[in-house]
């Protein structure tokens, strides 16, 4: 007993956990996942850092939570609340945020336009030299030009697209950069509708929960509206002045009268030769054993 209540008295002067003591704990796990998830097309080893990071803090957190904080009081929850729509609402802004980075931050949809439209061949030689555009140096403004350059260039590329500074309305906007521009648009939609359908795929395919926990809530659900439904019939009749029966055995005598009412029915449909109604019967008489 003096061991009982001196570790009682050690655990009491640790710190509270408190009602809002998982806040910071969830908070701290959806910005990393917003950060992972918007960004990821961006740097590709986040999520390799990331879980590198949840499996040392696991441990760190496991020893926080038995060495500096109280024992938590339990309490149950149906789920995670509303960081679950806060979840959701970041995977959503991160499948526009990786289409924005790879349709405008990449050389991906200016190269398949490319190789699609404007190569002879249909491959990606000479789009180097296709993306970058021409300037020449004196177009420079006087108040912006370099002051004793070291070398002396006429002309320089630079990527962009853009008319040559012979054409006839130059450093003006190409055709070709519109083509680009409405390819990069429709590959966004396309890219958010792709990843919507394999998200709700995934979704259908794994559902929230398993036909085996599905079944065994309904039979609980089941069960307890049979012992209310009883309980009711038992406040009825200490009403009506009759004596009181145990619930528990009033539905046990319940099922015990319906089973020797289905052993009769088999009996006599046996001596009939009944033998589709016996099968029925039979089945009748499992599934009750089943639910009690």
């Amino acid at each position: 007993d003096g061991g009982v209540s001196k570790q009682w008295t050690e655990d009491y002067k640790l710190l509270d956990w408190g009602d809002r003591g998982l806040f910071s704990e969830y908070l701290e796990m959806v910005i990393q996942y917003g950060f992972v998830t918007i960004f990821v097309s961006a740097f590709p080893l986040a999520p390799v850092f990331a879980l590198i990071n949840n499996v040392l803090e696991m441990r760190l957190d496991a020893r926080k939570f038995l060495v500096f904080y109280r024992r938590p009081v339990p309490l149950r929850a149906p789920n995670i609340g509303v960081w679950f729509h806060i979840l959701d609402v970041l995977a959503k802004i991160a499948v526009f945020s990786n289409a924005l980075i790879i349709a405008f931050s990449s050389n991906f949809i200016p190269r398949l336009v490319y190789m699609i439209s404007v190569s002879p061949d249909h491959s990606d030689q000479g789009f180097l030299n296709h993306s970058l555009a021409y300037f020449n140096t004196s177009d420079f403004q006087y108040n912006i030009r370099p002051v004793n350059p070291l070398f002396n260039v006429s002309m320089c590329r630079y990527p962009e697209y853009r008319e040559p500074p012979w054409a006839e309305h130059k450093y003006k906007r190409p055709n070709i950069y519109w083509r680009i521009l409405a390819a990069r648009l429709g590959f966004i939609v396309v890219f958010q509708n792709l990843v919507s359908m394999v998200m709700i795929a995934v979704q259908w395919c794994i559902p929230d929960m398993s036909p085996k926990l599905r079944d065994q809530i309904k039979r609980e659900a089941f069960l307890t509206s049979e012992m209310i439904i009883k309980q009711e019939t038992l406040r009825a009749r200490g009403h009506r002045g009759e004596s009181p029966v145990n619930p528990v055995a009033m539905m046990y005598s319940d099922n015990e009268m319906n089973n020797s009412s289905l052993r009769r029915r088999r009996l006599s449909n046996a001596d009939k030769g009944g033998v589709g109604d016996t099968r029925n019967s039979g089945i009748e008489l499992d599934n009750i054993h089943t639910i009690v």
